[in-house]
């Protein structure tokens, strides 16, 4: 009979909700700037950098968010 690692199954866990939170940080970072209004290769750039940087990205566009020319609301 086999025991649980409970110290690893919280790891695992760890790790599982971190991938989730980054997963769901990032989609909310893309949503809000296909709404930004502003050239293509600026929009790449930020894309980019959401996707390429785990967490920091996405922290960096919401907070940084391209001026007022992002539109509110739907």
């Amino acid at each position: 009979m086999s025991r649980v690692n409970w110290t690893l199954a919280a790891a695992q866990s760890l790790n599982l909700l971190i991938l989730v939170g980054w997963v769901v940080l990032a989609i909310v970072a893309l949503v809000r700037l296909r709404r930004c209004r502003m050239d293509q290769a600026a929009r790449a750039l930020w894309a980019l950098v959401v996707l390429l940087v785990p967490i920091l990205g996405a922290v960096a566009f919401l907070v940084v968010e391209p001026g007022s020319r992002c539109l509110e609301g739907g």
